[in-house]
């Protein structure tokens, strides 16, 4: 940048010093040959032509209408291979050219015309600043005219104008080889892009005003960093935005333009700030955010979530949402990269994410009668648990209040981060089947009963099948337990129940195909 600006400072100097000289000497000034010592003619600015030796108008801003442009054409120029023409009009129409144009010195307008129309009634006229100079009609041979033009901007209009009938000649109007007064300079510019990435190039297109013909460019930042071509290629290596100064001159007048930070370089985004967020999640908790610090001047990312069937993210910024797969569990890992118009960056480091569920199981049920009295239900893990479904309160399980039939009995466990898990499973409430009525002694007999807690269990049971014989309390928990094998017709044995506390206890005698239930009163 600083020897941008010295640059831009000795140009300017420069520029000061000429005009210092030019306001020191008047119009009748000789300037001194320094090789013989000879004063020759001043030094005056460049006129300007238009002669259409372009074949188009493209040499200036040129505005033609009515009812038919003017156009460029070979037929009969005054010099070279082209002049313009009029346009091909009717009766009672028209047709135009005109320029805006600003002029540096007092000085003439000339031109060449020639006219081949209908004498005294469809003239050629010419207009400065929409005051009409002069008018030609009939058959007008080329000539040269000229007209004093001041200082400042002016408009220069030719129009051709057709009476209401006859037609003459060419009907038509030409003008050739325009000399201007000298152009007030104008130093402008363009270029293909003002936004680029490091190691791309402009293009700069010279766009000034007047007969230029010196293009001094100070490029800041690029390479090459100055030129004097007219419309030059430069690189830039490095970001940042930087400053273009061009200086333009026709050999006596200079004109400048300097356009601060006009060309911004960037570069593809550095490596993004790892993802911050959750990184140990219940499943059960729903979707999940995530952010990055972000980096200077970037303000859209791209997120990746891995495995791609965990989820989607939802967001381009510095903060997302993760919409987790309901199915998804174990482990994943975001990561993020800044975008801009150089590409996308490195990814950060990513982010390990843990989306899990407490392992909960519950074990399978027996069938019970609807006899049974309410038990508690077991079988759920980890404990500490809870236990849902019809005939369920407080965990335990009454036959009766779920009826007949299969019921789903829910196990749910919260862990201590508060992450909860269910399992289920299924217990059949039945009514007679393979269940021995509990006043019949065939098969258990129990005395004395009521008891204060020492009693006689016998068993007949015609059968070679094992037997399991379990006593339990009102809460299901089995106080008393004995095995009976099939070679064992007649089974007899004292129980003695003193020490527990009076109450309701049931006898279950259980086979593969068969349970019975005797009740037992224990008085106290």
């Amino acid at each position: 940048m600083k020897k941008f600006l010295q640059s831009v400072t000795t140009i300017k100097s420069r520029l000061l010093l000429l005009l210092f000289a030019l306001a020191i000497v008047t119009c009748n000034v000789f300037a001194q040959n320094p090789d013989t010592g000879v004063k020759s003619a001043p030094l005056s600015k460049t006129e300007s032509i238009e002669d259409w030796e372009t074949g188009s108008f493209s040499q200036f801003d040129w505005q033609t209408g009515g009812n038919a442009n003017w156009y460029v054409t070979d037929y009969l120029p005054y010099e070279g291979s082209y002049c313009a023409r009029s346009g091909d009009i009717n009766d009672n129409q028209n047709s135009w050219i005109s320029l805006i144009y600003d002029v540096y010195a007092a000085q003439d307008i000339s031109f060449w015309l020639k006219v081949s129309s209908e004498a005294s009634y469809d003239y050629l006229r010419f207009y400065i600043d929409g005051v009409q100079q002069d008018s030609w009609a009939g058959i007008v041979p080329w000539q040269q005219v000229s007209y004093p033009v001041t200082v400042g901007t002016h408009t220069f209009k030719w129009q051709y104008d057709k009476d209401v009938s006859v037609s003459t000649g060419d009907d038509a109007a030409f003008i050739d080889y325009i000399v201007f007064p000298p152009m007030e300079l104008q130093a402008l510019f363009s270029t293909d892009t003002t936004v680029v990435c490091e190691g791309d190039a402009v293009h700069f297109y010279d766009e000034s005003v007047g007969p230029i013909t010196i293009w001094n460019w100070v490029f800041e930042g690029a390479t090459p960093s100055t030129s004097t071509e007219q419309n030059p290629v430069v690189g830039y290596g490095t970001s940042g935005s930087y400053d273009v100064y061009l200086e333009v001159s026709d050999g006596i007048e200079t004109a400048e333009l300097y356009m601060a930070n006009y060309i911004t370089v960037g570069e593809v985004p550095g490596i993004a700030p790892t993802p911050t967020g959750i990184t140990y999640l219940c499943a059960s908790w729903g979707n999940t955010s995530y952010s990055t610090n972000g980096l200077s001047g970037i303000t859209t990312y791209e997120w990746l979530l891995e495995p791609a069937g965990a989820g989607t993210v939802s967001g381009t910024g510095t903060n997302i949402t993760v919409i987790w797969d309901e199915a998804f569990l174990g482990v994943a890992t975001l990561k993020v990269a800044g975008i801009n118009y150089c590409g996308t960056g490195v990814f950060s480091n990513p982010v390990t994410i843990t989306r899990y569920l407490p392992n909960v199981t519950l074990q399978p049920f027996n069938n019970v009668s609807i006899t049974t009295p309410p038990f508690a239900l077991t079988g759920g893990a980890p404990s500490g648990g809870t236990y849902s479904g019809p005939g369920v309160s407080n965990g335990i399980f009454d036959p009766a209040a779920a009826g007949l039939g299969t019921h789903t009995i829910t196990y749910t466990y919260t862990d201590l981060n508060l992450c909860t898990n269910s399992a289920e499973n299924t217990i059949t409430v039945t009514l007679t089947t393979g269940l021995s009525d509990i006043t019949d002694n065939s098969v258990i007999n129990i005395y004395p009963n009521p008891t204060t807690g020492s009693f006689v269990i016998s068993v007949n049971f015609q059968n070679s099948e094992s037997l399991s014989l379990k006593i339990v309390n009102a809460m299901n928990q089995t106080v008393f337990e004995d095995k009976i094998s099939g070679s064992d017709k007649k089974y007899k044995r004292n129980i003695d129940l003193s020490t527990l506390a009076g109450g309701v206890y049931y006898l279950h005698l259980t086979g593969k195909e068969n349970n019975w239930v005797k009740k037992i009163i224990l008085e106290k």
